[in-house]
């Protein structure tokens, strides 16, 4: 991770398709980084403001959210100015919806690496693949962008089901850049989305243990691939 006087490192948190889970992937991220000491800040341009409202709800209830500021920017020159300028911080994670939203050009280009969450369903890959084909245009003759799909609300009988194995099928046909990690559908992941991190919550029981691994994994696998990447 960068240093605080070198430039912030970029990762945005992009989906086209509402449900993918792309605002809680970036409140688990937030949580897991800056548990591990990096000052973090959260930038928000999706016009429903969902992790505007987690963090507004986070402080309200008493969570201190150490390490991790949230700033709202639905300008697309502001959100330019915002990523060039926010040098005080090790991580910037932007949460982006949409490829026809007006700050999805901006949030990628400057992006070190985009996180693809996407349900394990046909519809879903489909409008994840149109994603990567808009990153690859954004990255131009000279740059390739580094991307992940991230498989997202995984649960044991997803994996059973042949919407999930046509779905696998369909991104590895396609040759794109998967995380090895994913998501499951969890209950306290639901929780968080709502208010705090998993670092923050009271208790140290299973499903708290377990959710942290997951979210670490993903955490590490991203860490990697920027190292890879540079």
């Amino acid at each position: 991770m960068s240093e605080p006087d070198s430039e912030a490192l970029q990762v945005t948190i992009a989906s086209p398709k509402g449900g993918a889970g792309k605002t809680m992937t970036t409140i688990l991220l937030a949580g897991e980084f800056a548990a591990a000491g990096h000052k973090v800040l959260v930038v928000d341009t999706d016009p429903q403001e969902s992790a505007s409202r987690w963090y507004r709800n986070s402080k309200k209830v008493g969570f201190a959210l150490r390490h991790i500021d949230l700033i709202s920017v639905t300008d697309v020159t502001a959100l330019g100015e915002t990523l060039k300028s926010a040098r005080h911080y090790s991580l910037i994670l932007v949460d982006i919806q949409g490829t026809a939203s007006a700050a999805m050009g901006a949030a990628v280009a400057y992006a070190d690496f985009v996180v693809i969450p996407t349900r394990p369903h046909v519809f879903d890959v489909d409008s994840s693949l149109a994603l990567i084909r808009q990153i690859e245009l954004l990255g131009g003759r000279h740059r390739t962008i580094p991307y992940g799909v991230l498989m997202n609300g995984v649960s044991g009988i997803d994996k059973n089901t042949m919407a999930f194995r046509t779905a696998l099928a369909q991104l590895t046909k396609a040759e794109v850049q998967m995380f090895d990690s994913y998501l499951s559908q969890r209950p306290t992941f639901g929780a968080i989305a709502t208010a705090g991190t998993l670092y923050e919550v009271d208790g140290e029981t299973r499903p708290i243990k377990d959710a942290r691994d997951q979210t670490n994994a993903v955490a590490a696998e991203i860490i990697n691939r920027l190292g890879s990447a540079r």
